[in-house]
């Protein structure tokens, strides 16, 4: 018994000896047995997921793009993936040892979803393989679709600058005389250097008191047999295009602490001082006269104060007479107040306005003004006016109008871009900025379209008691356009800020007066070919002609 004991415990021991050693050299590197790795999408079967036995619970799953997934399985991952966003996002290329031999469909083909996962090794299933493409290089799986065969462009060839300048002088020219010559049509032909052109015009006046004049241009030239056109469009200023345009400067008048924003024009020599304040002219500056005068400065000087640059000998800009045909132009009663007498008008924001004869104390009258209003004043009348504005009105005397106080607009274009209040004021003779015991001392304030065919006036341009020179006791500030025959100095009193209202290049205020003047609105800058296309014939006519 105790030797068949020994011998059992002997035995036992030897074999849990034997299962300890292969336990433990199973667990060595090199004695480990090949893992393979399976990457399935979300909804794959439980059979798969038993293969690998218990595991913990994982963290809820991050979607992958499909061909991602696929090119998992393949044992490898193609170097450009497009995610299903269609954002191409690079790929870690493959290593050498681990790229597969894969076949790659043709253009065109598809390749078939893969089946929902069962239990079996899916990386060797036929249908995987041919789901995946994979490759070291760009993927030819989806080709491009071809772009549309793009429509040839029309032929065309620039417009040279010197060609420009020829035929701009040209039909400006000629809209002018087609304007004197009260047409609405004309062909012209011109000949230059050898070549000829012909243009038509049609003049399309303004569609209402408020519109502006333009003028349509279609001219047309030959080259290498074939014909070609241009087109363009001009339109005819208005003096409520200008910043500024005085017509014979006050030589007691400079330049010196002034703004002007925008187009500035003088039919005569202006007259700058420059010091420790220097004017500054952010428009063009255009004169009929051959030079600028400044004190203390030198054309570098010039450049800085007249940013938009000085053209020097252009055409008079001419002043209408007189407005003695103003009421007549005018005549629907309907819009027009008349005023015999002098009087004091008010403007309000709700859309009226009260007047009342200047001097008496009676209650005004309050009126609401049609679109647009005329508020007209009598032979020798003199009209004063301030307050605020709401709708499109145009203040005009043969005498005076005096500015009270601040002329402002119920919506300030400047912020508004609806706003549509305008506001004209139109002289035969002057228009004055009233003394500072009536307007009140500091700033003043107008937005308006101002029109004084003999002068606009600060009176009392001295502030009692005030300095000589600047600083100045406040400014002046006009929003939108000065013409005046001439100019009172403003300074101690004021220096002045003059700004353009952008709304003027397309509207003026209800019948402002207009120049005698055409610009180039718009210009295509190439000839194009004219396919055979001409403009109907001129019912009437003038012809020019240049050599």
């Amino acid at each position: 018994m105790v030797s068949a004991g020994a011998v059992s415990i002997s035995l036992h021991a030897l074999l849990l000896l034997t299962v300890g050693l292969l336990s433990f050299e199973s667990r060595t590197p090199g004695s480990a047995p090949e893992l393979r790795l399976y990457i399935e999408s979300i909804d794959s079967g439980d059979a798969d997921r038993e293969r690998a036995g218990a595991v913990e619970r994982p963290a809820p799953p991050v979607a992958i793009p499909r061909e991602e997934v696929l090119a998992s399985r393949a044992g490898t991952r193609s170097p450009v993936i497009e995610s299903p966003s269609g954002v191409v996002t690079p790929a870690v290329p493959p290593k050498p040892d681990e790229t597969r031999d894969v076949s790659i469909p043709s253009a065109g083909d598809s390749a078939p979803d893969p089946g929902p996962s069962s239990g079996s090794d899916q990386s060797d299933s036929p249908a995987v393989e041919a789901a995946v493409v994979t490759t070291v290089g760009p993927s030819e799986r989806e080709e491009p679709a071809p772009a549309e065969a793009a429509k040839p462009p029309q032929p065309v060839v620039p417009i040279g600058e010197a060609q420009e300048s020829v035929l701009a002088h040209w039909i400006l020219k000629a809209a002018q005389s087609l304007q004197e010559a009260n047409q609405t049509h004309a062909r012209l032909s011109l000949e230059h250097k050898g070549r000829r052109y012909s243009a038509f015009l049609e003049r399309r006046p303004a569609a209402d008191e408020m519109g502006i004049d333009r003028l349509r241009v279609e001219i047309s030239t030959e080259q290498n047999g074939k014909r070609l056109l241009t087109l363009l469009e001009l339109k005819r200023l208005a003096f409520s295009h200008f910043t500024q345009l005085v017509d014979d400067w006050d030589q007691q008048d400079l330049l010196h602490g002034d703004v002007i924003v925008g187009r500035f024009h003088s039919n005569s020599v202006v007259r700058l001082r420059l010091d420790r304040i220097a004017p500054q002219v952010l428009g063009k500056l255009t004169t009929a006269a051959s030079q600028v005068d400044l004190e203390n400065g030198g054309p570098r000087a010039l450049r800085r104060i007249f940013r938009g640059g000085i053209e020097t000998n252009t055409p008079r800009i001419s002043l209408p007479a007189d407005f003695r045909s103003f009421v007549a132009d005018h005549a629907d009663r309907s819009k027009m107040r008349t005023f015999e007498r002098s009087a004091r008008v008010t403007f309000y924001s709700d859309g009226s306005y009260g007047s009342r004869e200047l001097g008496s104390t009676t209650a005004e009258e309050r009126q609401t003004m049609s679109a647009p209003h005329y508020i007209v004043a009598g032979r020798g009348a003199t009209l004063a006016v301030h307050g605020t504005v709401k709708g499109a009105v145009v203040v005009y005397s043969p005498e005076r109008i005096v500015i009270e106080g601040n002329l402002v607009y119920a919506h300030d274009p400047r912020s508004d871009a609806g706003a549509e209040d305008y506001l004209g004021l139109i002289s035969s003779k002057d228009v004055e900025i009233a003394p500072p015991e009536v307007t009140g001392p500091g700033d003043l304030e107008i937005q308006a379209a101002i029109y004084a065919k003999r002068r606009f006036i600060v009176s009392d341009d001295s502030v009692p008691g005030g300095p000589t020179t600047c600083p100045c006791g406040g400014t002046l500030s006009i929003h939108g356009s000065l013409t005046a025959g001439s100019l009172s100095p403003t300074e101690p009193r004021y220096a002045t800020r003059y700004e353009f209202d952008e709304r003027f290049e397309r509207v003026r205020p209800p019948g402002f007066p207009v120049t005698n003047r055409y610009e180039v609105d718009t210009w295509d800058p190439e000839w194009r070919e004219a396919n055979g296309d001409r403009p109907a014939e001129a019912a009437e006519g003038v012809r020019l002609s240049s050599k």
